[in-house]
């Protein structure tokens, strides 16, 4: 029994410590699962982000393309055929080059004129 009393007992605030280091410990692993969590969240964000703006370029480059096809000007000759349109293709000298009017004076407000020649 004296055996028992000489022995050194462990102070409650050994256990006390050891508590709160657990708390500790717990929360820090709280804490870095929710830094993680929000991570991927993000990753996942860009990820949606990037898809998004492959599909835009992708689709751009269809426009492209088919503006492109409708601008040839064999494939518009060929679709002009095909409705019976009643457009006929001009030579070079039927182009006649105009030139701006430059007015002398101007003497009030500029005004739309509307004249039968």
């Amino acid at each position: 029994m004296n055996r028992l009393r000489s022995e050194p007992t462990t102070h409650i605030s050994v256990f006390i410590t050891l508590i709160l280091a657990a708390l500790v410990v717990i929360a820090g692993g709280i804490m870095h699962a929710v830094a993680k969590n929000s991570q991927v969240q993000v990753e996942r964000e860009i990820d949606r982000a990037q898809t998004r703006i492959e599909q835009t370029k992708v689709k751009i480059r269809m426009v492209e393309v088919r503006t492109d096809k409708l601008l040839d000007r064999f494939e518009m000759k060929e679709r002009l055929k095909e409705s019976a349109s009643s457009l006929v293709a001009i030579t070079p000298a039927d182009i006649e080059e105009v030139r701006p009017h430059q007015p002398a004076v101007k003497t009030g407000p500029e005004v739309a004129d509307v004249r039968d020649d």
